[in-house]
């Protein structure tokens, strides 16, 4: 397996502050080397949504967050190419809840 360039094992290596960040980073990295957009069009996405938060006034803009641009970028390559058949629940502390089913699959039969 060949690793993106980005990833390195010396002091350029990326850094994160969080784990979700990681998270993130590597859900981006993985959809892009399993070919569901080229990193590019990730890299595009990501000076997209960085250049609409300098575009924005600074009184009306969120404190700068590199990683939440990031996952900005990620959300809009996700559903540019439909990789999300249903919208992704979440909890009050903002975690993926498990997908909820129609029917028990606790039975003998065949569908």
């Amino acid at each position: 397996m060949k690793l993106h360039e980005t990833c390195t094992t010396d002091q350029a290596a990326p850094q994160f502050e969080h784990e979700w960040q990681r998270r993130a980073f590597g859900l981006a990295l993985a959809l892009s080397e399993f070919r569901h957009y080229s990193w590019s069009e990730f890299q595009e996405s990501l000076i997209a949504t960085i250049g609409d938060w300098e575009a924005t006034p600074e009184t009306e803009r969120n404190e700068w967050e590199y990683f939440d641009h990031w996952v900005a970028a990620l959300e809009d390559v996700v559903d540019r190419h439909q990789l999300l058949t249903a919208p992704l629940l979440t909890d009050a502390g903002d975690h993926a809840l498990p997908a909820a089913h129609d029917h028990d699959h606790d039975h003998d039969h065949d569908h």
